[in-house]
């Protein structure tokens, strides 16, 4: 029986979003297959923690446990638990350090991976993998015919389940950890506003160059803090300085899909739809329009943003005091 192993990335100690879905995908494939899901963490987690997986779907949870991350020691833990529980497609989150395994763990088992996978396609026995191309603006449809399957999954593309009910049987494997490495990570020090999370929030703001003046930022700050949530920037933005680069979202920055987008004189260029594309619900606020953020938006309002905002953020007050 050929099996379905997702890699669980884990920060501060629980599942990432990605990860989730990664891993609720993959569940549903095994399931019409007839085959496990397995899931693969690098360390032990709560019990709370550990029904999020179960809940995704997962089979069996196999734990190596390791102290920090190295990418040759983890791309090794992978390529082993996959040879030991017969793994024919092996799923990854699509993170920096999902996008640094990947092509490894391709490489020691002589096979290739997909990255960005947005969606997958049956055609009778083959699968098609569905990736974008060119800033979202071409779809590519791979094939991949030669097992193990690596690919490295799209964040917002597949739904986070918590209803697959996998039975969840923790297994501890004992795997050598690789000695013989080109770094060790001895330390991670994090820069200035990099402790953002965008990837896993459920509200988004975010500030385009429309909103980023001196007068209207405070504004977009208010509105982010009103609902608790972070800040995000399209690359202007960013390159002006008034966002770090980590909450810089698109092509070039963070793939999101958060359930509410709310965006402040974003433009709509297409750099920056393609990492946002996939949000459940977006709100777009633009004085323009013709702004291409328009034809995306699930509501759009034209209007200055030093107008609209003050209104919308007294709404939201109102809201959550009577709530």
């Amino acid at each position: 029986m050929k099996n379905i192993l997702t890699y669980i990335e884990i920060k501060e100690g629980a599942p990432i979003k990605l990860s989730l879905e990664a891993l609720s995908k993959a569940s549903e494939i095994a399931v019409e297959k007839g085959n496990k899901s397995l899931a693969l963490i690098t360390e032990e987690l709560k019990d709370d923690e550990l029904n999020k997986i179960k809940g995704a779907g997962a089979s069996d949870i196999v734990l190596v446990k390791r102290d920090a991350y190295n990418m040759e020691d983890f791309s090794n833990i992978i390529v082993e638990v996959a040879k030991k529980y017969d793994c024919e497609d092996i799923f990854i989150p699509g993170t920096l350090d999902g996008k640094d395994l990947a092509p490894n763990v391709a490489a020691t088992l002589d096979t290739v991976s997909i990255t960005n996978v947005m969606e997958i396609k049956f055609e009778g026995e083959e699968v098609l993998y569905v990736s974008p191309s060119y800033g979202a603006t071409v779809l590519t449809e791979s094939k991949l015919n030669k097992a193990p399957r690596i690919i490295t999954v799209r964040a917002g593309s597949f739904d986070k389940r918590e209803d697959l009910s996998g039975a969840g049987n923790l297994v501890e494997e004992n795997i050598d950890e690789v000695r013989d490495i080109k770094s060790i990570i001895r330390d991670v020090v994090m820069a200035a506003g990099a402790e953002i999370n965008l990837e896993d929030a459920p509200i988004i703001v975010t500030c385009g160059r429309g909103a980023s003046s001196d007068e209207i930022f405070p504004l977009v700050k208010e509105l982010a803090d009103v609902f608790d949530a972070p800040i995000s920037g399209t690359r202007p933005v960013i390159d002006d300085g008034v966002l770090p680069k980590a909450s810089q979202i698109g092509q070039s920055g963070k793939i999101v899909s958060p359930a509410l987008y709310i965006g402040c004189g974003v433009s709509g260029a297409v750099q920056h739809i393609s990492g946002m594309e996939n949000s459940g619900f977006i709100l777009a606020i633009n004085k323009d329009e013709d702004a291409p953020i328009f034809k995306l938006a699930d509501v759009g309002i034209v209007g200055d943003c030093k107008v609209i905002l003050p209104l919308l953020i007294e709404e939201v007050k109102k809201i959550k005091e009577n709530a």
